[in-house]
């Protein structure tokens, strides 16, 4: 007898294969699987299912049941029964109660073979089964109706040996197995590797009586319901769990906790990816439910899909886990700051903080601190400065990168900082000073952000995800005057080479290997000074302050000069510029002389004074 094995490879084909029964340990312990075997495993901490595992493709399904092949329209029919069941124990907690349960589950002598399964987490339990007259069914009608009433006796029979734990069923995933062929004896597991597994060598096949009624034992598929009282209560939650089994079998879904919506995918056509649920696709749903004959509406598939049965999914987690461990020992992030020219020679090191930064934000590892610095990307049109931007995202996270928010709705830009992973300012220069000093100035070094969702009912807090990067066309931009630390300013000297191409996987690689080194992802102080006085060749200026240069000079030494406010010398300067000075703003004028580290200064009685000297006409 054999059992059966079938690949589905990346174009949705099946592969069969037939393998000797007496082989299945030696399946297990094939030594080709342990590498994608290591990787989902490791995969399973990060994603909890490994419905999205990206290798599934690799990791055949075994049938144990039966020898299989296929008709002329691709569907599998069964050769021959086998009697061989799967059953599967867990998910458990530690690897210690796996190993105690495989060895448990030979306690009944129907037990073949008991080993781990794939996710690493569960017991899979093959056991031998057969007619009271030793016989097993011939066809694929007699097959099932004898699968039915023996998972029924072996799964309580087992569950009484195991003591507490349940058994559940062995989920197969893709499109090994298609929707019209859903069957008990199309039961079996994902490839698994164990170098230890457990075996029997003289199982006893477990004999299940012919006509026995399977509401008799405890059925393995099916948790058992709960009680209740009333008739409609409980025709209405038939009628949930119809609906349940018939989107399950045709569809995956999935909760994306970075866009906040449920995402969908139909089991035959897997490789088409995943798709938002959106007004029309669940009003789809509901029609075709009530085309198969089930008595639901709108409200219920609402229900089951805004309901914690739908397993939660974070892209950004999966790309880093899909990275992790990768990066060659290249520096790939300086070699991306390398493609802009500048004369800076902090750049690179400035952009390699700030990408890591970036990363940073994206792990949610610093609930405190939001990645407070914004590199600020300065020349005239033409030089690449946006399509640098946005190749930064790799392509798998596209769809977190924008360059079109409006500053000026708020609720909109708190909701983009929870949403996405890079906002592009584009057209700084356009940012108001005002905006610039005040809303824009906090934004950046927020931690999380706190909003209201549409249709929501209260405030809730969501942690931040964006960071910034921002484009200019004119130098004079940067408007706070007590110092521009928050942006990194840089003039291009040429257009940035977007020729070369990003290694995306790389790139991102070396910034979790470094981040997992301690590298640090914060400018120090010494850092932040060298930042602001680089930017103060991008300081915004008034009339005041440009006058102020010309009409006055800082005493040094000995030298004489004279205490005066800012308001007296904002005056001074009015009474020679005349009417070049205009929209003045004392407080903006005062930060500004404050910041002059040359500049002395002093308390009196008047305010703050300053130590001058005016320039004779």
């Amino acid at each position: 007898m054999k059992l059966t094995l079938i690949r589905t490879d990346r174009k949705n084909k099946r592969h069969l294969k037939l393998v000797d029964t007496e082989l299945l340990t030696t399946v297990i312990r094939d030594e080709e699987t342990i590498p994608t075997i290591n990787k989902l495993r490791e995969f399973m901490t990060y994603a909890k299912s490994y419905l999205d595992f990206h290798l599934m493709y690799r990791l055949p399904v075994v049938f144990p049941s039966a020898s299989l092949k296929l008709d002329s329209e691709g569907n599998c029919i069964m050769r021959e029964f086998n009697g061989l069941l799967t059953l599967t124990v867990g998910p458990l907690n530690t690897t210690l109660h796996v190993e105690a349960l495989k060895k448990a589950a030979c306690i009944l002598p129907f037990t073949v073979a008991a080993f781990t399964g794939s996710s690493g987490m569960t017991v899979k339990i093959i056991l031998k089964a057969c007619r009271h007259d030793g016989t097993l069914p011939q066809t694929a009608d007699e097959a099932e109706r004898f699968c039915q009433q023996a998972y029924a006796l072996a799964s309580g029979l087992y569950e009484v040996a195991l003591k507490t734990v349940r058994m559940t069923d062995p989920l197969v995933v893709g499109p090994a197995v298609r929707p019209n062929e859903k069957s008990l004896l199309m039961t079996g597991f994902r490839m698994t590797y164990d170098n230890h597994p457990v075996v029997v060598e003289h199982p006893i096949a477990l004999c299940v009586p012919e006509g026995a009624d399977t509401e008799d034992f405890t059925q393995p598929i099916v948790v058992p319901d709960a009680p209740v009282g009333d008739d409609v209560e409980h025709q209405a939650g038939q009628e949930t769990r119809s609906l349940i089994q018939y989107l399950e079998e045709r569809y995956f879904f999935r909760l994306n906790k970075v866009m906040g919506y449920v995402e969908y995918q139909k089991k035959e056509k897997w490789h088409y990816g995943w798709l938002p649920v959106d007004e029309r696709v669940q009003n789809g749903l509901a029609v075709e439910a009530r085309l198969a004959g089930l008595n639901v509406w709108d409200k219920d598939i609402n229900r089951y899909l805004r309901s914690n049965l739908i397993r939660q999914y974070d892209p950004i987690d999966e790309y880093l886990w899909n990275v992790h461990d990768k990066w060659d020992g290249k520096d790939h992030i300086g070699r991306l700051a390398q493609t802009v020219p500048t004369d800076n020679p902090h750049w690179e090191q400035w952009f390699r903080t700030w990408f890591l930064g970036m990363v940073m934000q994206w792990r949610g590892r610093s609930p405190r601190y939001g990645n407070a610095m914004a590199p600020l990307l300065i020349s005239k049109q033409g030089y690449n400065k946006s399509t640098f931007c946005k190749s930064l995202i790799p392509p798998e996270l596209q769809w977190g990168y924008t360059d079109n928010l409006v500053l000026s709705e708020k609720k909109s830009v708190l909701q983009a900082m929870s949403q996405f992973l890079l906002i592009n300012l584009d057209e700084f220069n356009q940012i108001s000073p005002k905006v610039q000093e005040g809303f824009l100035k906090n934004l950046i070094q927020l931690a999380s952000v706190k909003v209201k969702r549409p249709y929501g009912k209260h405030v809730e807090e969501f942690p931040r995800l964006a960071s910034f990067i921002a484009t200019a066309n004119v130098v004079d931009l940067l408007a706070d005057p007590s110092g521009n630390r928050r942006f990194i300013g840089v003039e291009l000297t040429g257009p940035i080479d977007v020729k070369y191409r990003i290694n995306h996987e790389q790139l991102y690689a070396q910034a979790i290997a470094l981040l997992d080194r301690g590298e640090t992802y914060w400018l120090d102080e010494e850092q932040t000074r060298l930042v602001m006085e680089s930017n103060r060749q991008f300081q915004l200026r008034t009339p005041e302050e440009m006058f102020f240069r010309e009409y006055f000079t800082i005493p040094e030494g000995d030298e004489e000069g004279q205490w005066m406010t800012a308001a007296a010398i904002q005056q001074a300067i009015k009474q020679r510029a005349g009417s070049l000075i205009r929209n003045s703003n004392i407080r903006s004028f005062g930060r500004f002389l404050a910041n002059i580290d040359t500049l002395q200064q002093r308390r009196s009685r008047y305010g703050a004074e300053y130590f001058v000297k005016l320039k004779k006409q």
